[in-house]
């Protein structure tokens, strides 16, 4: 007798309709699927969440590459000391062009607005990391969760077929190959699943 299983990209699917059904805050962004959109749409909410002290003057390139430059941690302990800011508040700052704008310091992250406030919710899936070298392959990501633009929680997953273990190596051969840098630095939680078993880290 054989036993079909459900393929990896049915349980994707699935994972993704439960997210965003309903009333759920979570949003599905299809078109978020390369680190240059990713930045993007993260340069969008950050512009939109702190108006006020831009003074409706949005961030250049080279005001934006300083940012950049910030959110580049060492370690995922680096990014958890930032995320846990300064009173539940994770900033940056940034030394505008214009020098009569001055420095500004702007909320990336609240922890009073988690599920409100300005924050938004976004699940994205088949993200695309692009070799840096010969040596290693393109690689598709599963399911990313991000906070205001952030990639904060990842999650793999493989089908019945397989242990959970199977995601949990291949987060590890990510990790080794150095896929969890630029704009996911500031991951927090890995998920890993086949559909029965799950386990977070």
């Amino acid at each position: 007798m054989n036993i079909t299983f459900t393929p990896e990209s049915e349980l994707e699917q699935n994972l993704i309709h439960q997210l965003v059904r309903g009333e759920s805050q979570w949003t599905y962004r299809a078109d978020l699927n390369t680190e240059e959109k990713l930045w993007d749409n993260f340069k969008d909410k950050l512009e939109r969440n702190n108006k006020d002290v831009l003074n409706e003057v949005n961030l250049t390139e080279q005001e934006f590459r300083q940012l950049q430059n910030q959110l580049n941690f060492a370690n995922f302990y680096d990014a958890a000391k930032w995320l846990s800011g300064e009173n539940g508040i994770a900033k940056v700052q940034v030394q505008r062009e214009d020098a009569t704008l001055g420095t500004v310091r702007l909320k990336v992250l609240n922890r009073a607005d988690i599920a409100g406030g300005m924050s938004s919710y976004e699940v994205i899936n088949q993200f695309q990391s692009f070799k840096q070298n010969s040596d290693i392959r393109d690689r598709r990501f599963d399911i990313t969760l991000l906070i205001n633009g952030l990639p904060l929680i990842h999650i793999e997953i493989k089908n019945r077929a397989h242990s959970y273990m199977e995601a949990f190596r291949q987060v590890k051969k990510y990790l080794v190959e150095g896929k969890f840098t630029g704009i996911f630095a500031a991951l927090q939680m890995f998920v890993v699943s086949n559909g029965s078993d799950t386990r977070y880290i």
